[in-house]
């Protein structure tokens, strides 16, 4: 299973269930528009370099549809921890995983006292830069058939790596760590058969 391949059918599937209930901003997103989300930052991340794309944003909503946005746009996402020194773990991901743009937040950056590096992009501005038109052509792509919108995404294959966490670090230097589609799609079905979902 590609994951980002299963969130669209999800999202078709079940377009007016909630995709996301975001507790930091008490907003509810339904897949449905959480899919709109995800097809204009996938559209704005093709603009940076291919392979490994930072991300450094809360977990929200908003770093949910980031992490799909990357994927669906061949990036491959490298979550940063920004509680242990985000500068220092920005830095020491771009240069482990030989990458330079990091998704991150102005908000973000002002609550922890953290300097915007090289490579840093603002989803703010990324936000501010959507137009009518990003939003039209997406919410039209969303109501194609899923076929189609599988097509105009990125592909690839579930021994493809989906994202990059990093170890916390206590032996020695943290160790980056690539998570395939497959490896990740194990846990989802080994849980939700554990609990019976």
């Amino acid at each position: 299973m590609l994951l980002h391949q299963q969130f669209v059918r999800m999202a078709k599937k079940h377009s007016k269930k909630f995709a996301i209930i975001d507790k930091t901003t008490k907003s509810k997103v339904p897949y449905s528009r959480a899919l709109i989300g995800a097809l204009i930052l996938a559209s704005k991340f093709r603009k940076y370099d291919e392979g490994f794309i930072g991300i450094m944003i809360p977990t929200s909503a908003g770093a949910a549809l980031a992490t799909v946005g990357a994927v669906m746009s061949g990036r491959i996402p490298v979550m940063i921890n920004y509680s242990t020194g985000a500068e220092a773990n920005a830095k020491y991901a771009q240069k482990k995983c030989s990458f330079r743009t990091i998704i991150t937040s102005r908000a973000l950056l002002e609550k922890i006292d953290c300097p915007v590096i090289d490579g840093m992009v603002l989803i703010e501005d990324i936000m501010a830069s959507v137009t009518t038109g990003d939003k039209l052509k997406a919410a039209l792509k969303s109501k194609l058939p899923i076929g189609m919108i599988l097509n105009s995404i990125h592909r690839g294959n579930e021994d493809d790596t989906v994202g990059v966490l990093f170890t916390s670090g206590s032996e020695k230097d943290p160790k980056a760590v690539q998570l395939t589609h497959r490896n990740i799609a194990s846990n989802i079905q080994n849980f939700g058969d554990y609990v019976k979902i």
